[in-house]
């Protein structure tokens, strides 16, 4: 019975592919990025998001370089400053909400290691890589120190300026992922809605796939 509702769920994407070129449908068996609903909300809250996180920065390098002023010496990272400043933006982001829209995580770790989260979207999982490369570049540069966390020699004002080019990066290509729409197939209604339902089914695989390897590798 599972597999039968699970072929019955594919079976709008597989029609799509099915539809000749001349359809309403072409270039849809693609599902170029911005050219559902969903994805337009995910990118436009991203968006959103990204310019909050950015003004924030900004906000906060002049705070920190004003207490740097005040100290007359450098202010190094340390697991407390970047907890204040992670929550600081954060809470800027978070009150930002655009209905049904998803966001996705990715971080860098002490190691250079990038982890973009399984789950992201076609149209978020591209901003995400830019941003930690931006991140990885540097991490690599530093990495070589023998420190637990490289990081910790950091000015918290330098660690804050590479986050918003982080966020500069990712924004770019936010930008040109929306600006797609413009070249989106013209779809009538039910076309569009069986892509739609075709990208909900993928992102419910995509989430349950994810939820299945995180407790695979609980048990280890």
């Amino acid at each position: 019975m599972k597999l039968f509702r699970l072929m019955t769920y594919s079976l709008p994407l597989v029609a799509l592919l099915w539809l000749p070129s001349s359809s309403v449908a072409q270039g849809a068996a693609q599902k170029p990025c911005g050219c559902t609903n969903q994805d337009k909300a995910d990118l436009e809250q991203r968006i959103k998001r990204v310019e909050a996180a950015m003004k924030e920065y900004d906000a906060l390098v002049q705070e920190w370089e004003r207490k740097e002023k005040g100290t007359g010496e450098s202010l190094l990272l340390n697991p407390t400053f970047r907890k204040s400043v992670q929550d600081s933006v954060w809470f800027k982001m978070k009150n930002i909400k655009i209905r049904n829209a998803v966001d996705y995580k990715a971080e860098t770790d002490a190691t250079c290691k990038v982890t973009i989260d399984p789950a992201a979207s076609a149209c978020l999982r591209g901003s995400l890589e830019d941003h930690e490369a931006v991140h990885k570049k540097e991490c690599d540069k530093n990495k070589e120190k023998d420190l637990i966390d490289w990081r910790f020699t950091q000015r918290v004002v330098d660690y804050m300026k590479e986050e918003k080019a982080g966020y500069q990066k990712e924004l770019e290509r936010l930008n040109d992922e929306l600006n797609k729409q413009k070249n989106c197939p013209k779809l009538d209604r039910s076309a569009q809605q069986l892509l739609e339902q075709a990208a909900a089914q993928q992102k419910r695989l995509d989430q349950a796939q994810s939820r299945v390897g995180k407790y695979t590798k609980s048990l280890k």
